[in-house]
């Protein structure tokens, strides 16, 4: 009895829904890319490794808004003891919730900081994922497209809005030029610079 019980729990283990990653395998491994020197000739970080945007969860409540080459930074200076290699770091800190301790953020100004909107964060728990997306973008002029729905938000709605689009694997990429953002899924982000 206690070899069937044993069986019939080991079945359910592993019948059970893993959770998705937030960044797969091949997207670290990009965004662990540095760049190198050949011939004498820099290298830097292919995209989208150098303009993801990146959201650190701290121990005061707040997110940081930064990038992997911060990271890289953080990692080199903090974390290098701690973890084998930048592709571990960046593994355990896009898919396991990683916390950072605020004291490590000495400048007030940098990285970008903010604290979740309340009003953003209960329409977010209340309308689900989906419809919180329809809410917040429309169909951009440009084939295939979503853009954010962004009028009318202020600063601090708008990056919990990004935020909560980061957090279920959705990316902004801004348009400096034309003042648009695209919403792209973070896969399809990804392959087109794979």
């Amino acid at each position: 009895m206690k070899k069937i019980s044993f069986l019939l729990l080991l079945c359910i283990l592993f019948s059970c829904e893993r959770k998705d990653l937030n960044f797969s395998k091949e997207m670290i491994e990009m965004l662990a890319d540095r760049g190198d020197t050949i011939n004498g000739a820099i290298r830097l970080p292919p995209p989208p490794s150098s303009f993801s945007d990146i959201y650190l969860q701290t121990n005061s409540n707040e997110i940081f808004l930064t990038n992997s080459n911060e990271l890289f930074f953080l990692y080199k200076k903090y974390y290098s003891k701690q973890f084998k290699s930048f592709k571990s770091f960046l593994n355990e800190f896009l898919n396991n919730e990683f916390v950072f301790d605020n004291k490590l953020f000495k400048n007030p100004k940098y990285p970008r900081r903010f604290k979740i909107n309340c009003k953003i964060e209960k329409e977010y728990s209340n309308l689900g994922f989906d419809r919180f997306l329809k809410k917040y973008s429309k169909v951009s002029s440009r084939k295939g497209k979503l853009e954010l729905n962004k009028a009318n938000l202020k600063n601090d709605e708008y990056l919990t809005i990004a935020y909560f689009l980061y957090k279920n694997r959705y990316d902004i990429s801004q348009d400096c030029y034309i003042g648009k953002d695209y919403i792209y899924k973070r896969e399809d982000y990804f392959k087109t610079y794979n």
